[in-house]
């Protein structure tokens, strides 16, 4: 699988109007129009937004997905009470429409396959979390091909579909994805990987293989989803 180079990462949306640059790519949460549970059961209220601002090459973005996000929507998707998104932290260079993140531009390509996952299979959380999950667990190898690949097959994703979005310079995928991703970070004030918000309020911190704000159990996480969900 061929990936942008490094100056492909910083050039690749150099080509687009400034008009383009600027647009927000409207990522939905996952879910967001769902108005009944898997039981066919009408939801009182809408659906809480649930959100993770992460980093695809950390240790702590690894232990809150596997340990914390994992476990939650195990317990409570089913529901229909929560959606679920993904967001990159990262610095855009509107200079050069390119893109710096913390842990190189190997984190970078790492950022655009997992959010090319999600905007591909975003009505299937099984799928797209379960192969962010998988690519956090080795996040050393991270965008190494064989890395990406066995995690693209164990859940089902087409890794040529992810090979093109990761390359596309449409405002919808690829660099323009991430841009906007950490654009929004940005725009909420948060830059530490690992954060979970519930309806835009911060609820829990992984960072320094420490909980911050948090247990960290899902039991509590999912008690408070449900208080968001019924208080609305």
């Amino acid at each position: 699988m061929r990936f942008p180079t490094r100056s492909q990462i910083l050039l690749v949306a150099a080509a687009s109007s400034v008009a383009a640059e600027a647009r927000i790519p409207n990522q939905e949460p996952l879910g967001e129009s769902k108005q009944m549970n898997t039981d066919g059961r009408a939801l009182v209220n809408s659906p809480v937004d649930v959100e993770m601002f992460v980093m695809s090459k950390c240790p702590d973005a690894r232990d809150c997905v596997k340990d914390l996000v994992l476990p939650v929507m195990a317990q409570v998707y089913e529901s229909g009470i929560l959606t679920l998104r993904p967001t990159y932290i990262g610095t855009p260079d509107d200079s050069n429409a390119g893109m710096a993140c913390k842990h190189g531009p190997d984190e970078c390509l790492g950022d655009i396959l997992e959010l090319c996952a999600y905007e591909l299979y975003k009505d299937d959380p099984k799928r797209w979390l379960g192969f962010i999950n998988c690519m956090g667990q080795q996040y050393q190898d991270i965008p190494q091909d064989e890395h990406v690949q066995n995690c693209a097959m164990e859940y089902g994703l087409d890794f040529q579909e992810l090979e093109t979005c990761a390359a596309s310079e449409d405002p919808n995928r690829g660099m323009e994805l991430l841009r906007a991703s950490a654009r929004r970070a940005i725009q909420l004030g948060i830059s530490t990987s690992c954060t979970v918000t519930v309806n835009g309020k911060k609820v829990c911190v992984r960072d320094s293989a420490t909980w911050k704000g948090c247990s960290g159990k899902p039991e509590d996480l999912v008690v408070e989803i449900k208080r968001a969900y019924e208080d609305q």
